[in-house]
């Protein structure tokens, strides 16, 4: 008997206590943190320029919440600072939002506010805590850090979202060694979200199946993924950025991936189910570090048994993977296609593969869906750009009579229409012009963004056609001459 009321205690003992929960009035009111010390039923201490917050706080809707400048909050474990009101989170000297004690895990900062149409968060540094935006209008985060987030506040992301329609806006911000993803959101929850100009590094440091980038389709709001460094630390469940529709989330489904450096993760980029998704001039180089290759390890893997995805693939560096480019299904799969630069589907290609392969075997590009893929002007991993060798480097119908054909002729650096050297035409990048005193005056120029593009116009005029006014970029150039012969020109300005 007093063995079993001794054990009956230590259970009760190791019930742990509630978090106690201070919640304003919704009376209008505006606080700070320096306001919520000076009340005891919040629980918030200062210390100089530093606030400790062991209990949650709920700013309740109508009333508003202000973050001071230059400020430290350490918070408990298992704490939130819950926004439903108006939030002014814009520091102009920097705030750290960190633990208290090194055995806390506080969950930071949920952002739950109808309030405002835009809810701005700039200057803000999170350690060991997270941000959740959940709520249907926009959150912009500026200038802010994310390092060593638990998942206390979301198992998504250190920076997640959720609740359908809402639109995330992230740029100049910086994720570090977060344990759970950087930027995620639950597969039920379609977010529009813009992420640009930013720096990961080793994110899901608990090597859960999980990307660095683990965002779902908007719905009607768009995904862009732009400019961005993304960087792993050689882990095999981490990837760098997937984007799915798992659920059959309907809308526009519009995703634009562009202008990314990412390396050293388990693979690259992964779109998965029915969207319209661009992906354009990355560098997706080292994404080889799956243990089991055909488990993943690509570059780029485009993953749609429904056939309903469009996919538009133009003008990415894609090395050292152990896949270069996989399909996996797929409704329409654009890698090139230069047949008619005046059409809808013109894609100039420009993609270029280096060294991806696993088992001593290269694989560039694996078409393991039934569709037929147009992959031209692109630059394979042969010695020489002929279809005998660009064949080797390709899997598709040709080698199992139960996949989609690839159309891969003409690679980069040859022309669909007219030999260059025939034509006498030439791109001079020192002078950004078209070189074509050959064709004679007069001859039209029309100048094609990577993504297919219609950019500019010119015409041959003594003998040249400039282009410096033209941002940097890779663009295709069309010279047609006034018998109607045509010169294709790739130009990297």
């Amino acid at each position: 008997m007093k063995k079993t009321l001794l054990l009956s205690s230590i259970l009760i003992a190791a019930v742990p206590t509630a978090l106690a929960e201070y919640v304003t009035l919704g009376d209008g009111t505006e606080y700070t943190l320096d306001a919520l010390s000076q009340i005891a039923e919040s629980g918030v201490t200062k210390d100089g320029s530093t606030y400790v917050m062991l209990d949650n706080v709920t700013i309740a809707e109508g009333d508003k919440f202000a973050i001071e400048d230059g400020v430290t909050v350490k918070m408990g474990d298992g704490v939130q600072l819950r926004i439903e009101g108006e939030a002014s989170l814009e520091a102009a000297t920097a705030v750290t939002v960190t633990r208290n004690a090194d055995t806390d895990s506080p969950e930071g900062i949920g952002l739950f506010s109808e309030a405002k149409d835009v809810t701005v968060v700039k200057g803000i540094n999170f350690e060991y805590a997270g941000l959740r935006a959940w709520t249907t209008k926009e959150v912009v985060v500026r200038d802010c850090s994310f390092k060593y987030c638990n998942g206390e506040i979301s198992s998504a992301g250190a920076l997640s979202m959720a609740e359908s329609g809402g639109l995330l806006d992230v740029s100049g911000c910086e994720f570090i060694e977060n344990a759970v993803p950087a930027i995620g959101g639950a597969a039920n929850f379609n977010y529009g979200v813009v992420i640009e100009d930013c720096y990961f590094y080793d994110n899901n440091t608990e090597n859960a199946n999980k990307p660095q980038l683990n965002i779902t389709v908007g719905g009607d709001r768009d995904i862009v993924i732009r400019n961005n460094t993304i960087v792993g630390n050689e882990r095999n469940k981490v990837g760098a950025i997937a984007v799915s529709n798992m659920l059959g989330a309907s809308g526009s489904n519009n995703v634009l991936i562009e202008g990314n450096d990412m390396r050293k993760h388990r693979y690259g980029i992964t779109t998965n189910g029915a969207m319209n998704v661009r992906i354009i001039d990355n560098e997706i180089v080292d994404n080889k570090y799956e243990s089991n290759a055909m488990n993943g390890g690509s570059g780029i893997s485009i993953y749609d048994s429904k056939y309903n995805q469009t996919a538009i693939i133009t003008g990415n560096h894609i090395e050292g993977n152990l896949w270069g480019i996989t399909v996996i299904g797929g409704g329409n799969v654009n890698i090139g296609k230069t047949e008619d630069s005046s059409a809808e589907d013109y894609n100039p290609g420009g993609n270029v593969f280096v060294d991806n392969g696993n088992g001593g075997v290269l694989y560039d590009l694996y078409n393991n869906g039934q569709n037929t893929i147009y992959a031209q002007g692109n630059k394979w991993n042969v010695a020489e750009q002929t279809e005998e060798l660009i064949e080797t480097v390709i899997t598709h119908k040709n080698d199992n009579a139960s996949l989609g054909e690839v159309i891969f002729m003409p690679p980069m650096g040859s022309s669909s229409v007219t030999d260059v050297a025939t034509q006498g035409c030439y791109f001079d990048s020192l002078g950004k012009q078209v070189v074509a005193a050959a064709v004679g005056d007069g001859a039209q120029v029309e100048v094609y963004a990577a993504s297919g593009a219609l950019v500019a116009r010119r015409s041959i005029v003594g003998g040249t056609a400039d282009l410096s006014d033209l941002t940097s970029g890779v663009y295709v150039v069309v010279v047609t001459s006034d018998s109607g012969n045509e010169t294709v020109l790739k130009c990297c300005l």
